[in-house]
């Protein structure tokens, strides 16, 4: 009994483009314009791969920096406690697609000096609740600073914008590049098709038997 001689694994497709394009495959059936094909899959394989860097790169920076402004911020607010003057009142919230409640508010900051104004507030408080804000060496009450989550969250939406610009552009071009070889493929085709035409279908021989 015999056995069938065992296949050899087949060359991973990014590693027989890249064979081909360094000019590694000795195989005379690749042409030229094969291993054309090749490098601009290569270089569109390694453009992929320089966009993710660059958008992970450009996100952890953004992390990194707008982290180190909220912490820097967060340093220079003070927590105070205000005294709910009116009712809470309901109010679009800008950006967050939801809504939010604010009420106007009195509190002692900097020490001695009152001030008033409209500060957030969760549903339903009631006047002359008291409420922790954050106000600034002046005593302006202001948001807090964004957290670890939102940073993240931003940081991450900025990433994937870069890695999508870059990979976009990447894909682009590799379309581009590849269409230009195919119909430099083609006029190569057809101009062999008329030189070897003729003497394929026997024309040549049938012409000079009739001459």
């Amino acid at each position: 009994m015999t056995t069938a001689p065992e296949q050899a694994d087949p060359v991973p497709p990014f590693r027989h483009h890249l064979r081909q394009a360094l000019g590694k495959d000795r195989n005379p059936m690749v042409r030229p314009i094969d291993r054309s094909r090749s490098r601009a899959l290569v270089l569109a394989v390694l453009g992929i791969g320089l966009a993710v860097l660059g958008g992970t790169g450009a996100a952890a920076v953004d992390f990194a920096v707008v982290r180190h402004q909220a912490s820097v911020t967060a340093a220079t607010l003070h927590q105070v406690q205000a005294v709910v003057l009116t009712p809470a009142r309901r109010q679009s919230g800008a950006g967050s697609g939801g809504w939010r409640y604010e009420a106007d508010a009195a509190w002692a900051y900097p020490a001695g000096q009152r001030t008033t104004g409209a500060v957030p507030v969760p549903g339903g408080t009631a006047p002359g609740s008291t409420v922790g804000i954050r106000v600034d060496d002046t005593g302006r009450s202001v948001s807090p600073p964004p957290g670890s989550a939102t940073v993240a969250a931003k940081a991450a939406c900025l990433g994937l914008f870069i890695l999508g610009g870059l990979g976009v552009l990447v894909v682009a071009g590799l379309g581009i590049r590849l269409d230009v070889l195919d119909r430099r493929a083609d006029l190569a085709w057809q101009h062999s098709w008329a030189l070897l035409e003729p003497v394929w279908s026997g024309r040549v021989s049938r012409d000079n038997r009739t001459g």
